[in-house]
């Protein structure tokens, strides 16, 4: 066989390999696109900012598990043309989506979505100024939280408000979500919390004890390594019969607070929320406390300290004599 045959026979199986391999790459391309990442028809929500980069985006979704090659996600992208068409806003995808789906979604204008962020040590009004802000009925919504029969039914405890009970996240909701939907996927978050620190799914009355003594500690100090100790403080000033005398209390019980506590809110026997002249804990949580919190009230650190006083905002100074506690209250606070 001369060379020039040799040279045609290597061309023609190069070629053949090549449309081969071409449409093995095809195909799995093909499927790759038309496949979803999972069978789980389980919701992902994200954000998309403005002027965001592709590469960012791809990699999120590949994180959430909505694509399961990043590569070939963004291949496909770039062979449609449509990288600088994707809308910034927040998103929503089903894990069950196929690449095509989901590139689609992306493309879309996302008006479906509200997202809400409820922080931690948020009470329910305070929700309520988040869900009005974004279209939502607070009025409907406050109602349905002060409804005894409604937050027993829903938490099983005998209870007046739902208070202590919608937990501290960021949700996404359809724009026209009803009210008792929302109240029902806060309160599922809080059940999710609560079972993985109880191991438990049922409240008791001693379990919404400690929910409200999560929501002082929650309101007495942001430092989660803190958490622990006021607790601590909390639970001892309540075993030796002490008042609380915690300020977050009292302020939880002014209806029209100006940030100014004075001396005449400490004196104030009209408030029921006032740990200063009312012994034992307030009646409801005072705000919705964060797993942080909600741990600290579960697993307190033992000691014997019986007073507090925030530094600069930032730490706790803690003290186990009255004594000492005015020095620092005189060093720290006292101007």
């Amino acid at each position: 066989m001369n060379l020039y045959k040799k040279i045609i026979i290597f061309n023609a199986i190069v070629l053949i390999l090549s449309l081969i391999l071409g449409g093995w790459i095809y195909f799995q391309f093909y499927k790759f696109v038309n496949t979803p990442a999972s069978l789980e028809k389980e919701k992902v929500y994200m954000d998309i900012q403005k002027g965001e980069s592709l590469y960012s985006i791809i990699k999120k979704l590949k994180k959430e598990g909505v694509i399961s090659r990043s590569d070939w996600f963004y291949y496909y992208i770039k062979i449609k043309g449509c990288a600088k068409n994707i809308k910034a806003g927040t998103h929503f995808f089903y894990k069950n989506y196929t690449p095509k789906e989901v590139l689609k979604e992306l493309l879309s204008v996302s008006i479906y979505t509200v997202k809400v962020r409820v922080r931690e040590g948020f009470n329910i009004k305070d929700i309520a100024k988040m869900l009005e802000k974004s279209g939502y009925d607070a009025n409907q919504f406050l109602l349905l939280c002060n409804d005894a029969s409604f937050a027993s039914n829903l938490t099983g405890v005998d209870v007046t408000t739902l208070e202590g009970f919608l937990y501290p996240d960021t949700y996404y909701f359809e724009k026209h979500e009803k009210i008792k939907k929302i109240i029902d996927v806060m309160f599922d978050r809080f059940k999710n919390v609560f079972h993985k620190i109880t191991n438990r799914d049922n409240i008791t009355e001693e379990d919404y004890k400690k929910i409200i003594i999560a929501s002082i500690i929650e309101k007495e100090t942001s430092v989660k390594d803190d958490m622990p100790i006021v607790a601590s403080v909390i639970y001892n000033r309540l075993k030796k019969g002490m008042l609380l005398q915690m300020d977050s209390t009292v302020i939880y019980g002014i209806k029209y607070f100006d940030g100014n506590l004075k001396r005449v809110d400490l004196r104030n026997r009209d408030n029921i929320y006032n740990t200063y002249v009312y012994k034992g804990l307030p009646k409801t949580p005072i705000c919705n406390p964060s797993i942080y919190a909600l741990q600290a009230a579960y697993y307190p650190k033992k000691t014997d300290y019986l007073y507090f006083v925030s530094k600069d905002g930032k730490r706790t100074i803690f003290s186990k004599t009255l004594k000492e506690h005015n020095r620092w209250v005189r060093k720290y606070q006292k101007k």
